[in-house]
């Protein structure tokens, strides 16, 4: 609801060689807004500071923008409203900044107002004349700036072969470090490899049934390895029928890898709870094996 009444309007600017200031009166409610400075250069900050004071039963409001005309509002503050001895005194500190060099006015200023009497209205502010320089100052006009280029392929032709090239060059790279790294990195021998295998085992905290598992496959894929016996792809009564033709195994070698394997089959599939005694005695029966029957002396 508008005041219904007649409003006197009376405006007074008053101009420095750094701010400008402006003055209104409408009605009871008086506001004076300054900004400074008036002179900047592109990307510079002003300063906009508002004060009102307004008979009691009246509240003021700015409402919240982001921009005024060209200028963003880069920080925004509002003070308490303070009684006074007419009514009461409201208080907002404004920071703005522009990019447009074109900028010639700062502009869309308003305050809300309410009084309890039920009645609403808004003040708005003259706008200010802003005088923005560009950083190239009075030369701009001057100066020969080329249009903006048309759109440019991401990848030419070109590039795509150096991509290309790049990532073949990359990749035979690649091979050849591997090739030349496995080619200088000495290779474990199938005792070699068992006998870390059970060193590693000897610091694990396997269960029992992996434990077994795992201590009959180190020994499977040794055999495979040194003897070339597909162990790992038998069970433990094929294995030892074929182990029988296979000259390469001694007799006593065969009873005891049998003794071994059967052994830890009975853990494996009957649930057989071997003492800590037994899981040694397995380890040290597995390593004599593997050491008794290795190419390298023990």
């Amino acid at each position: 609801m508008k005041f219904s009444y007649s409003i006197l309007l009376l405006a007074c600017m008053c101009t420095t060689a750094s701010a400008e200031t402006v003055r209104l009166s409408e009605g009871e409610l008086v506001v004076a807004v300054t900004l400074t400075p008036t002179h900047i250069t592109v990307g510079d900050s002003v300063s906009l500071l508002i004060e009102a004071n307004a008979p009691a039963g009246f509240s003021l409001s700015l409402p919240d923008k982001d921009t005024y005309g060209e200028f963003t509002v880069v920080a925004s503050k509002q003070l308490l409203d303070i009684p006074t001895s007419e009514g009461r005194s409201w208080t907002w500190s404004i920071q703005l900044d522009t990019f447009d060099a074109q900028a010639i006015s700062l502009e869309g200023i308003a305050i809300d107002w309410n009084s309890d009497k039920g009645k609403t209205g808004t003040l708005a502010i003259p706008s200010f004349e802003v005088n923005v320089q560009s950083v190239a100052g009075n030369d701009l006009q001057s100066m020969s700036i080329r249009d903006i280029k048309g759109a440019v392929p991401l990848l030419s032709k070109s590039s795509i072969l150096g991509f290309i090239a790049s990532g073949v060059t990359g990749i035979a790279l690649i091979v050849l470090l591997v090739r030349f790294y496995k080619g200088n990195k000495p290779l474990l021998s199938p005792h070699e490899k068992a006998i870390k295998a059970i060193a590693e085992l000897k610091h694990s905290n396997l269960d029992v049934q992996p434990f077994y598992t795992t201590l009959s496959d180190i020994v499977r894929h040794y055999l495979e390895g040194r003897f070339q016996i597909p162990a790992t792809g038998q069970t433990t009564r094929e294995f030892l029928n074929d182990a029988k033709q296979n000259t390469r195994l001694e007799h006593c070698d065969r009873e005891s890898l049998g003794t071994f394997l059967v052994a830890a089959d009975l853990v494996k599939f009957a649930r057989h709870e071997p003492t800590a005694n037994i899981n040694d005695e397995a380890i040290y029966q597995a390593e004599a094996f593997i050491v008794e029957t290795s190419e390298e002396p023990a």
